[in-house]
């Protein structure tokens, strides 16, 4: 007759896996999986030395808090009562240049990014204007978040 032991030996062993960390059962280590680099910009980002935001950030400079809040209020946008006096007024800032249709100043986005400068500031910023082939693999490198590189190319131009 068998023992209990030569029964449940083999029963404990399978049983015992099912409950241990999946990195333990092998002589593998474990891996966390590295999140993937933000590929985009941000082309919500106001300018704030844009002349017209400074502009709009100039007359709410004057305003009192409460009509701040009011006048965001209005629009529908709550300020958050822990929020400081100078970001409620960004915030209507923000506001007020979304709403009249961004911090160009009525320009097409792409009439600025067309015409190159009169001058360069550096030897890359040259590169970046007067070599397509360059401008595109510096592209490729932004569009795969290889910031080593990025900066190993912009160096080399410099």
């Amino acid at each position: 007759m068998p023992s209990y032991a030569s029964i449940l030996l083999p029963l404990l062993a399978t049983s015992a896996s099912a409950f241990m960390a999946p990195g333990i059962m092998t002589n593998r280590p474990l891996v966390a999986s590295t999140p993937t680099a933000s590929r985009t910009s941000l082309p919500m980002a106001i300018d704030y030395n844009d002349p017209a935001v400074m502009e709009e950030f100039n007359a709410i400079q004057t305003m009192e808090y409460d009509d701040v809040v009011d006048e965001l209020a209005q629009s529908g946008v709550r300020a958050p009562a822990d929020m400081g006096d100078m970001d409620i007024k960004l915030m209507l800032v923000e506001l007020r240049t979304v709403m009249k249709g961004g911090s160009n100043s009525g320009a097409g986005p792409s009439d600025a990014m067309d015409t190159p400068p009169s001058s360069y500031g550096s030897k890359f910023e040259e590169y970046m204007w007067t070599k397509p082939v360059f401008k595109e693999y510096y592209e490729v490198l932004k569009n795969n978040g290889d910031h080593n590189s990025m900066n190993v190319v912009a160096e080399y131009c410099n």
